[in-house]
């Protein structure tokens, strides 16, 4: 390794120390990253936040795991959830299930994986709204196979028993109606 790269590598390392450093600080004076950054919005407490991110992992693990009553638990009793559409199927497909005993219908089968990343929260008068991207996987094939890319937009409540979603609707990036269609890449030149 040339001592160029050690010390490109080096003042790297530095602005990370330093960026860490400051949001640290934010965070210990019980703001949060993004706000001390001031790039999102109106905060969630640092607390809400870590709450919100456990809901999120809650979600998937009760999914996946097919038990019913700890994935409905994670909406509110008139919680709904409207899943993604899949390429040709119609718009009325997207009918929401509403309700504490339509999710635990729904949460009640396994054999998936979801992962999530990339959370944004925003406070909002009712609560917050959440959005993250959907890798999904089949955990019935050998090898596992994606199923489903997609965008979770959400909103949430904060109840005496924590963070609960309102709503959660999924936006599939192969269905031609949602809003998050990514944008064709433009041909080359020449």
């Amino acid at each position: 390794m040339e001592r160029r790269d050690i010390l490109k590598g080096g003042a790297v390392l530095a602005a990370f120390v330093g960026a860490s450093a400051t949001a640290n600080s934010a965070l210990a004076q019980g703001n949060d990253l993004a706000t001390a950054q001031g790039v999102w919005g109106t905060k969630v407490s640092t607390d809400d936040y870590i709450e919100i991110l456990q809901l999120y992992n809650r979600y998937c693990h009760a999914l996946d795991m097919g038990t019913g009553d700890a994935f409905a638990a994670c909406f509110t009793p008139d919680g709904e959830f409207t899943g993604g559409r899949p390429p040709g199927k119609a718009s009325d497909d997207r009918t929401p299930r509403k309700g504490t005993a339509a999710l635990t219908q729904m949460g009640s089968t396994s054999g998936t994986r979801h992962f999530t990343a990339n959370l944004v929260v925003t406070k909002t008068p009712e609560g917050a709204k959440g959005s993250c991207y959907l890798l999904l996987y089949s955990a019935r094939t050998v090898p596992d196979s994606y199923t489903e890319i997609a965008v979770y937009n959400d909103w949430l409540v904060k109840t005496p028993e924590g963070w609960k979603f309102k709503k959660r609707v999924v936006w599939r990036d192969d269905d031609d109606i949602t809003p998050f269609k990514p944008k064709p890449v433009a041909p080359r030149a020449g």
